[in-house]
């Protein structure tokens, strides 16, 4: 074994913990945007939040994922795309029948969310080598 593979595992977390700084940056930013447009602050950070750590962590699965074989890889990818399509329906389930509770908020910030920690962590940390 070469020096390179002992220091992989370390590289990984770093890239993941790296890809989780600049995710959260984008998301609070989103927030703080829809905040001042009036969309309700509770619902806003609970989307956005999710959004965050759902990605967070489907990104470090995936990076781990990739340096394993193609299949883990593609597992991780299946097994993220699920994780996310849960927490969506966690927050549907919370906010239904719930007075006070803007589903359409919680909806479009978790969506806008998604999208955004795909662009920003996603594209820019797994790239196909």
């Amino acid at each position: 074994m070469d020096s390179t593979a002992s220091s992989a595992p370390s590289a990984v977390r770093k890239t993941a913990l790296r890809a989780a700084v600049e995710g959260g940056i984008v998301g609070a930013a989103g927030a703080v945007a829809g905040g001042a447009l009036g969309a309700p602050v509770r619902e806003l950070t609970a989307g956005v939040g999710l959004a965050w750590l759902l990605s967070s962590g489907s990104v470090a699965w995936l990076l781990t994922a990739r340096e394993k074989s193609l299949k883990a890889f593609w597992q991780a990818f299946g097994g993220g795309m699920a994780l996310r399509g849960a927490g969506l329906a966690a927050l549907m389930a919370w906010s239904w029948r719930r007075e006070g509770v803007s589903a359409e908020t919680l909806l479009l910030s978790y969506a806008f969310g998604v999208l955004a920690m795909l662009l920003t962590m996603e594209l820019r940390h797994l790239k196909i080598r």
